[in-house]
């Protein structure tokens, strides 16, 4: 009964988040990682959730730092997103205490580590432009 009301509810979420942001295409990937680490946690939401729609590779590091996001509804969007790309979670659960997500993230930055990608700050992102 949990599993479907959770999947309900997941629905839900998805389905209001494409009417308040909208499901048009990025112009490029590049505006997509910027909006990753955009001020504005609507525009956070709205990158979290495309990167997982194209289940965008690259988006991955982007989309661990937003597991520390100062927004709890962009962690939760990130998990979400991360686990359609990866199909892992590491443990992450938006419920948990700050500590056993603490210990959640260090598993997917090791998890990035062992891949041979990294986090890319939002200043390395706008030197690239």
């Amino acid at each position: 009964m949990v599993k479907i009301l959770r999947a309900i509810w997941l629905a839900a979420a998805g389905l209001w988040l494409c009417a308040v942001c909208g499901c048009g295409p990025w112009r490029s990937g590049d505006d997509l990682y910027v909006a990753l680490q955009d001020e504005d946690p609507a525009v956070r939401i709205e990158a979290v959730h495309r990167a997982g729609q194209v289940k965008d590779q690259a988006a991955v590091p982007y989309l661990v730092d937003r597991l520390t996001d100062s927004e709890k509804d962009v962690r939760f969007f990130a998990i979400i997103a991360l686990q359609r790309i990866t199909g892992e979670t590491m443990g992450w659960r938006y419920y948990e205490p700050v500590a056993k997500r603490a210990e959640a993230v260090r598993r997917w930055r090791e998890w990035l580590r062992r891949r041979g990608k990294r986090p890319t700050t939002a200043r390395q992102t706008k030197d690239r432009t």
